[in-house]
């Protein structure tokens, strides 16, 4: 246990260290220069701060110097560098405030120069000294500075915040594609080992866990922070797949299982918040079972295993205790079939909701384009990151169908596609995630140019209709609707 508490507190360092590599991170100083996500000031701190800062710069430029504290006299202006650090820091507003400190302090540091009146002719402003004026040229100067570097760090401040959303979303189609890839091979062994004696096999569990999940009737358990859709039916399929005979699902609520059970089979038994292995599977986050206990106190617990449910955000959502399941089937393949069951589920609570709509309005329309397209809607609405959707409309005839398949089989690896037949025409919807108008036009240029590669026809030859639209940030299904208008097809 020792040594396993060793590794992880290991590989927490690692993490930790990686993220203040990364772009919103760096040195001490960097991160004080610059704060990364969450750390922020508020505006009126900042308000604060940037007041403070400009007073100590002049209490120190009155100590080195005080007939010239603001060293306007010194060649170059020195004073300035606390304005565009404010700038870069806070963003040019800030940066101004700062430079509007500064020349207040003139006003107030240098009280026997005079300031020409707009009013006075030329003959009274040549008679002022030359040295005794207003610095006209060093106070320019100094704000058109700032106001450039206030800029400066405007613009890249909202280019890091677009990075780092675009960063989120494909760390989280990495995960999904990383646990899909796990299901598929396991799912092979699987077919390979207990084909014949498995009543249920994995592909067929995951199509009724997809079915149950959207279905318009399925009860969602409200009994913590989210809505455990078709929990009943998820521990009825995975207590037929994995063969366990007494279970129970505990919903998440306020960073603990709740009381009361969202779904239950079997006889029914109290949760045990003391349970050893209940609590190492809530410290770890991930599966335990008596098998893998490490300590004696764990081997002697009450349960067989114990699996949070946490969906791709790493986020949990509820708690799957099993109590009570035959010998020969607490083997570690099958609780990683369990396991990933459990992912599976997780993943699809947290999006039935927003996909339910899509699927309602279009019953022919996959699940995982149903998904992309609620996470992009998602995207653009709360962090203005554009994406984008194409549309290629054949005619339904024996010469366009290779052309038709061939498109199919050229789909980017980050792309959804959505495959429409009709009695005159075959549509090919292709979701482009983080994808602009730029973007479109590589993508169609590049199919056109591998249509007339192979097939030595054009868009324009073939009688190809093209079609384009963003990803809009809201009234999803109506746009969705429109476009396929446009495209003379239904779903």
């Amino acid at each position: 246990m020792n040594t396993r508490s060793t590794d992880d507190a290991a590989a927490r360092t690692r993490l930790r260290r990686r993220q203040q590599q990364s772009v919103p991170g760096g040195s001490r100083w960097a991160r004080f220069v610059a704060p990364p996500k969450g750390v922020v000031r508020r505006r009126t701190i900042a308000l604060v701060e940037t007041l403070v800062a400009t007073l100590v710069v002049l209490a120190l430029g009155m100590a080195f110097d005080r007939a010239d504290p603001l060293f306007m006299h010194s060649g170059f202006g020195w004073i300035w560098i606390v304005p565009v650090v404010i700038a870069l820091r806070y963003g040019s507003i800030v940066g101004a405030c700062s430079g509007l400190v500064l020349l207040g302090g003139w006003f107030v540091l240098y009280p026997g120069v005079a300031v020409p009146h707009p009013g006075l002719g030329a003959a009274a402003l040549a008679t002022l000294d030359r040295e005794a004026s207003f610095p006209v040229d060093f106070f320019f100067g100094g704000f058109v500075l700032t106001l450039l570097c206030g800029q400066f760090g405007d613009i890249w401040t909202t280019r890091l915040r677009q990075a780092r959303v675009s960063h989120d979303y494909l760390s989280e189609r990495l995960s999904i594609l990383m646990r899909n890839q796990y299901m598929l091979r396991l799912s092979h062994e699987r077919l390979e080992q207990d084909l014949m004696s498995r009543p249920a096999t994995l592909r067929d569990t995951l199509v009724r866990l997809r079915e149950f999940a959207f279905a318009q009737d399925a009860t969602p358990a409200q009994q913590g922070d989210v809505a455990l859709v078709g929990a009943q039916a998820f521990l009825d399929t995975a207590a037929q797949a994995c063969q366990f005979d007494t279970a129970r699902i505990y919903a998440w609520r306020g960073g603990h299982p709740a009381k009361v059970a969202a779904a239950s089979i079997g006889p029914a038994f109290e949760l045990d918040e003391h349970d050893s292995l209940l609590r190492e599977a809530l410290e770890t986050r991930s599966l335990v079972h008596v098998a893998s206990a490490e300590n004696q106190h764990a081997a002697h617990s009450a349960y067989l295993a114990c699996v949070p449910l946490v969906d791709a955000f790493d986020n949990p959502i509820g708690l799957l205790v099993v109590k009570r399941m035959p010998f020969l089937a607490l083997t570690l393949e099958n609780l990683q079939f369990l396991l990933v069951l459990c992912h599976f589920y997780a993943d699809g609570v947290r999006h039935a909701s927003v996909t339910r709509g899509m699927l309602a309005a279009f019953p022919a329309c996959p699940y995982e384009f149903a998904l992309d397209y609620a996470r992009l809607v998602h995207l653009a609405r709360e962090s203005q990151v554009s994406s984008s959707l194409v549309a290629l409309v054949f005619e339904n005839d024996e010469r366009s169908q290779p052309w038709f398949q061939h498109v199919l089989r050229t789909r980017r690896a980050l792309d959804a596609q959505w495959a429409l037949h009709t009695d005159q025409h075959l549509a090919m919807l292709t979701l482009m995630p983080l994808s602009g108008e730029g973007a479109i036009d590589g993508y169609l240029r590049r199919i056109e140019e591998t249509l007339q590669a192979q097939y030595g026809v054009t868009f324009e030859s073939a009688r190809v209709a093209v079609y384009s639209m963003p990803v809009p940030d809201h009234a999803e299904v109506d746009a969705l609707r429109r476009l396929l208008e446009r495209c003379n097809v239904g779903a």
